[in-house]
């Protein structure tokens, strides 16, 4: 009788095991939440990014060696978060006000949304002063467009007129277009410094004005108060169409479309539902961020959440649990105070969001599962096995000389730095690391070749 009881107690503590096994591995394949800097309350102070404070950032963007850029709203200035870890001020003095020049003496009035122009040059949407700025490559700021006073004026860029312009996003060609959110329209700042409307029209401007939802050709279409711009590669324009509470696309012959979101519309006309596209709701996005493979990030503010819209149509929340706090963790469980702009690292799989309310940029850390496109170079490595239990091996398509191998813990503290020179294999000793997600980096001569999460279950 006892052997036949045994063996079946046998078979219940293995299914424990595959369980538990099977919970941990679903708990470690969640994408993650980490505040990277910002104390929670508002504030205007440099150095690491432990003690860093910010007042109100709103929009964000990264250069091509992973220097990540601030809206910096109510400190009136653009900062920067280097690859070292340490914050400082871009352009502007702290000091609202308006003045071209150095960039350490030059003023802004709530620097909304930034972006980079394919020659270095970052544009700055001011929305206070009613101007397009530029900050040159040798940190030189000039004013682009608008004569600062708030109206509705085309026509060349030094006597045209915005009204309190928001989203910025340039094509490759080096037109730059603007949400001008209270023209409820989109504008176009043209390489020769002509300004027009791109798309959205309508005699109702001004703010807290009354804009309107139609889907249509070019100036036919309408708005109400559109944010932030992307654009991706096939001159597609994605807008965060903020009281219409839903994602629209102005594509390159400048047809505008819904891409996401359905329901009310009016500052109180939101709603949260996932689901199709055309089902989805939102409620207030005033943020979005597509990256290459065509997915686009929301920042859905009054939901308290990062939405993704997928290629395949599909809304799901990406992180956040819908509630107003400050919490970090799994993304289910984190929570966000107003979310606003995105910006996706390829580099280090992880997607920065500008936590609007509660002065922090935090970091939803992209598990390898969730169908988010790595960049291009990552086929450069073979990494195996991924979850680790001791030893990573890393395999290399081409010998690399002085190469530097650096392992990130989740926060984003070095836990770990290697050095390999001219080795196809390099063999890693990871026995002794807690349990989770890290980050693997290669570099060589300071150029990052690749980044790779990596998942350690311990012994």
């Amino acid at each position: 009788m006892n052997k036949i009881l045994h063996k079946p107690r046998k078979l219940h503590f293995l299914w424990i095991l595959i369980l538990l096994l099977f919970f941990s591995l679903n708990v470690y394949s969640q994408n993650s939440v980490t505040t990277y800097c910002g104390t929670g309350s508002p504030g205007f102070v440099n150095g690491d990014t432990s003690v860093a404070s910010f007042n109100k950032p709103f929009g964000i963007c990264i250069d091509y060696s992973g220097n990540v850029y601030l809206a910096d709203a109510y400190n009136h200035c653009i900062r920067k978060i280097g690859t070292d870890g340490q914050v400082s001020t871009y352009a502007g003095t702290g000091i609202a006000g308006f003045l071209d020049g150095p960039a350490t003496t030059a003023r802004f009035n709530q620097p909304i949304n930034i972006c980079f122009d394919g020659e270095g040059n970052m544009l700055v949407s001011d929305f206070i002063n009613q101007r397009i700025r530029k900050i040159s490559s040798d940190m030189q700021v000039t004013t682009i467009a608008g004569t600062g006073a708030a109206g509705y004026q085309n026509g060349p860029a030094d006597q045209a007129k915005f009204n309190y312009p928001r989203g910025i996003c340039v094509d490759d060609a080096g037109n730059i277009f603007i949400g001008d959110s209270w023209n409820h329209r989109i504008r176009k700042i043209s390489i020769n410094n002509i300004v027009s409307d791109w798309a959205g029209g309508g005699t109702t401007i001004g703010v807290q004005s009354v804009g309107d939802y139609v889907d249509a050709s070019d100036t036919a279409a309408r708005f109400y108060t559109p944010c932030e711009l992307s654009i991706d590669q096939y001159h597609n324009i994605y807008v965060a169409d903020a009281y219409n509470h839903r994602i629209r696309k102005i594509d390159a012959s400048r047809m505008v479309t819904t891409h996401a979101g359905s329901g009310g519309f009016g500052p109180n006309g939101g709603g949260f539902q996932n689901g199709t596209a055309d089902e989805a709701q939102f409620n207030v996005p005033t943020a979005c961020h597509v990256i290459t493979d065509g997915t686009v990030f929301v920042g859905d503010g009054s939901n308290q959440r990062v939405r993704k819209i997928a290629t395949d149509a599909i809304v799901s929340t990406f992180a956040g649990t819908g509630e107003t706090g400050f919490g970090d963790g799994p993304d289910s469980l984190a929570t966000f105070d107003f979310p606003r702009g995105t910006v996706f690292d390829y580099e280090l799989s992880r997607l920065y969001v500008v936590d609007y309310n509660n002065h922090a940029i935090r970091i939803i850390h992209i598990d390898q599962f969730t169908n988010v496109a790595n960049h291009p170079v990552i086929n450069k490595i073979l990494l195996y096995p991924n979850p680790v239990k001791e030893n990573l091996f890393i395999e290399l398509d081409a010998n690399f000389s002085k190469l530097q191998i650096l392992l990130y813990a989740n926060d984003g503290a070095l836990v770990r730095s290697f050095s390999a020179n001219n080795e196809k294999t390099v063999k890693l000793d990871l026995s002794d690391l807690e349990p989770g997600y890290y980050f693997l980096q290669l570099k060589n001569k300071k150029k990052i070749i690749t980044s790779r999460k990596v998942l350690v279950i311990g012994k």
